[in-house]
């Protein structure tokens, strides 16, 4: 696989550790990668962070890239997703995820309807195994497709489609113990059923 001319250059200037590599992939790859990283993070700051780690690996790890096997461009869309999702599991990104997620529920206490069961489904979702728990939100909460999915985070569609089907399992067990919850059995069911028109 040949490398077009702009990745040959930048190639060839961070091998050989030239600054104006970076000036250059900044220049020509900046945005769409920081789109990746947004697109997962969903928060400008944490986005740009996985960009400046993501460049520093790309620096440190050109050595690595094989020009036979991928062009650059999806090589280092591969790192920025690895470091998104990295950051994404940080205790510091879910502090501040749960951290926003609270001032958005408590500003809704003012308006005349309050979205329960979005709340609802988001707690038990995050109660799941990371795993099962990764899959389900991208599918249920920010609206992929499991192809989509597949593609996003080079995951095989047969694993995202076992975890889907193990995590509402899990859901439905779930479910059926905690009586406490404010959600009547119509309210129940129609969360299985959205659960399993991802499948």
């Amino acid at each position: 696989m040949l490398l077009l001319s702009i990745d040959q250059d930048i190639y060839g200037k961070i091998c050989a550790r030239n600054e104006a590599g970076l000036t250059l992939l900044y220049k020509y790859y900046s945005d769409s990668l920081y789109g990746i990283a947004y697109r997962i993070l969903n928060k400008k700051a944490f986005a740009e962070d996985a960009i400046q780690q993501s460049f520093l690996k790309i620096w440190n790890n050109i050595d690595q890239y094989d020009p036979n096997k991928s062009t650059l461009f999806t090589w280092m869309v591969r790192i920025v997703k690895n470091t998104s999702i990295d950051i994404r599991r940080l205790k510091s990104f879910q502090k501040e995820e749960k951290s926003e997620t609270l001032d958005v529920h408590v500003h809704n206490t003012k308006q005349s309807h309050i979205d329960t069961d979005s709340i609802d489904v988001t707690n038990m979702i995050e109660g799941l195994d990371e795993k099962y728990a990764f899959v389900l939100e991208y599918l249920y909460l920010r609206g992929y497709t499991q192809s989509e999915l597949a593609d996003e985070f080079d995951m095989p569609l047969g694993t995202i489609k076992t975890r889907v089907k193990k995590g509402i399992e899990i859901l439905r067990t779930k479910l059926g113990k905690e009586k406490k919850l404010f959600l009547g059995s119509f309210t129940l069911t129609l969360i299985i059923i959205l659960l399993l028109l991802w499948i």
